[in-house]
């Protein structure tokens, strides 16, 4: 390294040490300076401060405040099943791989995901032949995709998953 890229590190190093200097507490203060029983304090007790009462800055210099009570949260009741989704019939893999462009009832998100519920691929197919459709999953510019958005490929789930997907795509 050459002398003067130590310099400038050095002086670097000098700056932010002497930005961490901490101020000096009231009592401190009141050791070096004469009394004076006119001043008044230039910050009330209600005012926030970045230095606390005892000369500590508040981290990243933001202002240090009184803990504020927060109450105990309220128990709801569970949600129920949507009214969308046939009854009995749910998938979890289904709600973690497929909601985000098919839609948490399957109706399909605009510009993503095709409607599940009257997908004609869907009904046609055995659960089978959908398993291979989602291992390989279809390119925009396939001849058939109909959206002209890709489907991904699901080829590194388990055959079991995707007869929990499947299954439950049948039943829609």
């Amino acid at each position: 390294m050459t002398t003067r890229i130590k310099l400038i590190g050095l002086s670097f190093l000098l700056l932010v040490l002497a930005g961490c200097e901490q101020p000096a507490t009231e009592s401190e203060q009141a050791e070096t300076a004469p009394p004076d029983e006119s001043a008044t304090p230039a910050v009330s007790a209600d005012t926030v401060t970045s230095i606390d009462a005892d000369g500590n800055v508040a981290p990243f210099g933001m202002a240090s405040r009184q803990p504020v009570p927060v109450p105990e949260p309220e128990p709801v009741a569970a949600v129920a099943e949507s009214a969308t989704q046939p009854t009995g019939a749910s998938s979890d893999l289904y709600n973690v791989h497929c909601v985000a462009c098919h839609g948490a009832d399957a109706k399909g998100v605009q510009g993503l995901g095709l409607n599940l519920v009257e997908s004609q691929l869907v009904a046609s197919s055995s659960e089978e032949e959908l398993a291979a459709f989602l291992k390989a999953g279809r390119a925009a510019d396939s001849p058939d995709s109909v959206s002209k958005v890709p489907m991904p490929g699901f080829a590194w789930m388990s055959d079991d998953d995707l007869a929990e997907i499947t299954g439950y795509l049948k039943k829609l």
